[in-house]
């Protein structure tokens, strides 16, 4: 591991449950020396990604903020999505919100609030369950087979637990239906009194999600929700925001003539 990789690799150690840190927690969770630890915390403050406080620990630092401002303005998923989200809230009377699939985290970027009332347990930036829930469940229904069977391999317990199949083959078939049906419908999964409807984003023709959208649905409210008219309403929006978006990908990539603005070397195919 370079000696950069393991600075950055402090950012890693905050969580809900440990906020703040010291070098002595820095050094006994990298193994290395006090005095190295005390070096890398430095590098990160004079960054601007920590800062310390008069107790000694250290915080994540305003960087951070700016850098989250960035991925914001930077996300064309994001973009295109939010007046559309915002429009969806508005005809449907429901909150919606936007995840997305890092890596293996799922997150919440943005959420477009009809009920202020409404006290959502995941918000922006707090990763959720890989394996619960419409937005996760909707995504994992486009990975392919082998992505699936990765995940099998290394979390076959939650998924498990999710009610997706014991055995590989019965989490495949699980999803495959999901896909079929193009949207996935959650009850008190993540939260008990909400549920939700989600479709995938797609950011290419690859066929693989990299996201979802979600109506955010009081579990008692379901009875009286026209499905139909939701189902149908959750997949326009989540198609509109998936072209719009590829087209503004697209429109980076080539110049006004359709040449490539990346020179010579040739593009990859989605």
């Amino acid at each position: 591991m370079s000696s950069i990789t393991r600075v950055l690799s402090i950012l890693d150690l905050f969580s809900e449950d440990k906020l703040f840190l010291s070098a002595e927690d820095v050094g006994a969770e990298l193994d290395c020396s006090i005095p190295t630890a005390y070096r890398y915390v430095r590098e990160l403050v004079d960054a601007g990604l920590l800062v310390r406080f008069a107790g000694g620990d250290y915080g994540l630092g305003p960087r951070i903020i700016k850098l989250d401002y960035h991925l914001r303005v930077s996300d064309p998923l994001l973009a295109v999505g939010r007046p559309i989200m915002r429009e969806l809230s508005e005809h449907s009377g429901f909150d919606t919100v936007m995840s997305r699939w890092y890596g293996n985290e799922l997150v919440d970027t943005h959420r477009e609030t009809h009920d202020a009332s409404l006290d959502l347990r995941y918000g922006r930036g707090r990763p959720r369950p890989l394996f619960l829930g419409a937005a996760s469940k909707a995504i994992l229904s486009t990975f392919p087979k082998a992505k699936l069977a990765g995940l099998f391999d290394q979390y076959a317990e939650e998924i498990a637990q999710s009610g997706l199949g014991t055995t590989l083959e019965d989490f495949r078939g699980s999803l495959l239906r999901i896909r079929r049906a193009g949207f996935y419908l959650s009850k008190d999964e993540l939260e008990v009194g909400i549920s939700a409807l989600a479709s995938p984003l797609f950011t290419d023709d690859s066929g693989e999600a990299v996201g979802a959208l979600a109506v955010i649905v009081p579990t008692p409210r379901l009875q009286f929700a026209n499905l139909d008219r939701l189902v149908e309403s959750i997949k326009e929006a989540a198609s509109r925001i998936s072209q719009r978006t590829r087209a503004v990908i697209e429109s980076r990539q080539t110049g006004a003539d359709g040449s490539s603005q990346r020179g010579s070397r040739p593009r990859r195919s989605a």
